[in-house]
């Protein structure tokens, strides 16, 4: 009798547990998480279960940058990023963490039929910053800010940029890229070309770090470009930058991207002052060039516009697509009016012009509250070509400057 009572209770502890279990697996708990300021959609709702914070593993691996291969069988995860590689599986009292053992005290659990991971203990290998609100039932998890020491080196890779410049270096310059960035072969000839005709400098304004994860920082800067000296034309600019960095195999920080957020000039007169004196017969073919483009954009002529730019170049559907847009706006009229050019490089096959323009829009439909009047200074790229020059196709998205009139 008493071996059979010992059975009974024993049967009936171990139901007991199970349906304890199963009453936290399916309790609604209303628990949301947020993954650096957005909110994490799991396809069943995350679960409290002993204290801890469980929800579908596929969602929350996904978000946090892994390639995942599971295998529904064995019911192993293996997860893998660009910083870190995770293998477990529900019954395994350890995790292979980049191959090294990590205890794992039941962080992996199958609930109502779904394979569910503890929120916490992903996020904190993934290094993420994890914080709890029990009031509102809510996780939070954000990139871990970086030391000051971690700071300091995406900084450097930046600051490298300038010293390279500022030694007139192409070579050091180019270094600082990324052997993978689509942007080093297309930067070689032209950072080549620009050291060898003029000597800038760049002086950083302010810079900071928008984003940090162990394979990849983003650095915002604000940085003014001036020219030292030298004969080739360059703009003073100051410039909102972002830079991408991306780890090398060797660990350093490399530049990846580079993403131009604006561009402020930072005195117009230092423009017009880098004018050359151009042979009459070249400066009267620019000017000319200019002008007949311009006239063709008041008429509204396509054909005429496009005469204007250089045959045979990829880029003239581009430009003149834009045009168009301009001068078959249904609401306004477009005037541009040529107000002051400077020729401020010219070879035997090239030149780059300075054009300031005024644009007058007149409200279509006859009111006048509504028209308004913009200036800019524009760089224009002009080429040679049957001993005829031509603008080169895109020149007019090369804006120095913006801004509206105040009449």
């Amino acid at each position: 009798m008493k071996r059979w009572l010992g059975l009974a209770l024993s049967l009936m502890i171990a139901l007991a547990a199970f349906a304890g279990t199963a009453s936290a697996a399916t309790a609604p708990t209303n628990i949301k998480v947020k993954l650096n300021g957005e909110w994490v959609i799991f396809p069943a709702p995350p679960v409290l279960l002993n204290g801890k914070t469980f929800v579908e593993f596929r969602t929350l691996f996904a978000k946090l940058g892994y390639a995942i291969d599971y295998n529904a069988s064995t019911k192993t995860i293996k997860a893998k990023s660009d910083a870190r590689t995770i293998q477990m599986t529900p019954t395994g009292t350890t995790a292979l963490v980049d191959g090294a053992k990590v205890p794992v005290n039941g962080e992996m659990k199958l609930l109502n039929g779904r394979t569910m991971v503890g929120v916490r203990f992903i996020a904190t290998l993934s290094d993420k910053d994890v914080a709890w609100d029990g009031v509102k039932k809510i996780v939070t998890i954000a990139d871990k800010k970086p030391t000051a020491a971690q700071q300091e080196e995406a900084f450097a890779a930046v600051r490298g940029l300038a010293a390279a410049e500022d030694k007139q270096d192409a070579d050091a310059y180019l270094a600082l890229f990324h052997s993978q960035s689509p942007l080093k072969d297309a930067l070689s000839d032209s950072i080549r070309e620009q050291f060898a005709k003029i000597h800038s400098k760049t002086d950083f304004v302010d810079m900071a770090l928008d984003s940090y994860s162990p394979s990849e920082a983003v650095v915002y800067t604000v940085e003014d470009a001036t020219k030292v000296s030298g004969d080739g034309f360059f703009p003073n600019m100051e410039y909102e930058i972002y830079y991408t960095l991306h780890r090398e195999a060797n660990g350093k920080w490399a530049i990846y991207l580079v993403d131009w957020d604006s561009s402020t000039v930072l005195d117009e007169n230092s423009l017009w002052a880098q004018e050359i004196q151009a042979p009459d017969a070249d400066k009267t073919a620019l000017n000319d060039l200019v002008n007949a483009q311009t006239a063709a954009i008041n008429a509204a002529d396509l054909n005429a516009y496009k005469a204007t730019l250089l045959p045979g170049d990829e880029g003239i559907e581009d430009d003149a697509g834009e045009v168009e847009g301009l001068i078959s706006d249904p609401d306004y009229a477009l005037k541009a009016a040529v107000t002051r050019s400077a020729v401020v490089e010219l070879d035997a096959d090239h030149a780059l012009v300075l054009v300031a323009f005024r644009y007058d829009m007149t409200a279509k439909d006859g009111t006048t509250e509504d028209n308004f009047a913009v200036k800019t200074v524009t760089l224009y790229g002009m080429e040679k070509k049957d001993g005829k020059w031509y603008v080169t196709p895109g020149s007019n998205a090369n804006e120095l400057s913006f801004d509206t009139i105040d009449e």
